[in-house]
């Protein structure tokens, strides 16, 4: 996941184990329990085309949402620059937004991952953040892995906490999943105390689990099951 500094929210995005198949490529196997995720063995209902919480709107990824995301990007540089892989100046452009976007909303419609852009509900055209049910894997394990960020200007109001509760819900009601993993650095209390919130509970810890920032660094394994 992204990880930050205490005052922050980022934890994106969750990479899968080795078997499991990554958010934007085909991984190479899986034990014979757990299977990718196949249009079949997909949702217990439909994905609707946007989800309401008391403050937020959240959006399925779609090419339509490029504008948005660019802006949002754009005025997140810096704040997001220490948090994520290394962009190239096309990611900032609404040309490569808009593939990014059709990319994972591809990804949904095969089950494998769902992506949901924040906006506030009193400014609906106007991203705000992001939260992802990741690398799907159904048959026996029906889990996914759980990425965030929140615009840097709008931390400490409980945006994020209130995102993640709704995904949390999607993924047990709609999607019909029985775990979801989140990964998060142990200096980012602000990502930990969102996802505690949620009733994430700790597993253990990942030693040099990401390269964030040019340092593989290591994550807490925080999980919530559908119980």
């Amino acid at each position: 996941v992204w990880s930050a500094s205490a005052r922050t929210i980022p934890t994106w995005p969750s990479i899968a184990p080795r078997w499991t198949r990554s958010s934007m490529t085909t991984a190479t196997s899986f034990p014979a329990w757990a299977t990718p995720a196949t249009a079949s063995s997909a949702r217990s209902k439909p994905v609707q085309p946007v989800y309401e919480t008391r403050r937020l709107r959240l959006m399925p990824a779609g090419p339509e949402l490029a504008g948005a995301a660019v802006d949002y990007y754009r005025r997140n540089r810096t704040f997001l620059a220490a948090f994520e892989p290394a962009r190239e100046e096309s990611f900032f452009t609404q040309e490569g937004q808009r593939s990014l976007l059709t990319e994972e909303a591809r990804l949904a419609e095969e089950d494998r991952s769902y992506r949901f852009y924040l906006a506030l509900r009193e400014a609906p055209e106007r991203i705000v953040g992001l939260v992802g049910l990741n690398n799907l894997v159904r048959g026996a394990f029906q889990s996914c892995f759980l990425g965030y960020k929140l615009d840097g200007g709008l931390l400490r109001r409980g945006y994020m906490t209130e995102a993640v509760e709704e995904a949390v819900r999607i993924a047990f009601t709609v999607l019909g999943l029985h775990r979801i993993e989140a990964n998060i650095m142990p200096r980012n209390a602000a990502s930990l105390g969102v996802a505690r919130k949620a009733g994430f509970q700790e597993e253990g810890l990942a030693v040099r689990y990401l390269r964030i920032n040019g340092v593989w660094e290591d994550h807490i394994h925080m999980v919530r099951r559908d119980e």
